[in-house]
């Protein structure tokens, strides 16, 4: 799934920096592929999700040799992708002011339902549910 997304809201692009570093920085320092592939998505994906194809060629692998080398380490890019983006969402929706609509565009989901849909998949609450959970937290 590639989407083109250029945002014109200045708020929402350092919001997104700033949770993009932070998951960056956690990043472990061995660099096996999974963790080459996580930071190319952290840091294209702002722009729009690059494929598995523009991935393999940052690095210097066709994507057949990229994805034998992430079943070796017992992944795929799908999953890398949706976890980079369950991250962010997860992180953006900390943010009170932030709406989900903007979260969705801002991950590459073609509509608000299906960025819900899928965020209810991974968390078993809808976006709203977790936010206000956040929310009661502060």
């Amino acid at each position: 799934m590639k989407m083109r997304f250029v945002p014109n809201d200045s708020r929402l692009l350092q919001l997104y920096d700033k949770h993009a570093r932070t998951l960056l920085r956690s990043q472990t320092t061995t660099e096996n592929y999974c963790t080459r592939v996580r930071r190319i998505l952290l840091e294209q994906m702002r722009e729009e999700a690059p494929g598995i194809e523009q991935v393999a060629e940052r690095l210097h692998l066709s994507v057949r040799s990229l994805q034998m080398r992430l079943k070796e380490e017992g992944t795929t890019y799908q999953q890398i992708l949706n976890s980079v983006r369950k991250q962010m969402a997860m992180a953006c929706l900390r943010e009170p002011r932030v709406r989900k609509g903007e979260i969705a565009q801002l991950l590459g989901f073609s509509e608000i339902s299906v960025f819900s849909r899928t965020f209810k998949k991974w968390t078993g609450q809808s976006p709203s549910e977790y936010q206000a959970s956040m929310t009661q937290l502060v």
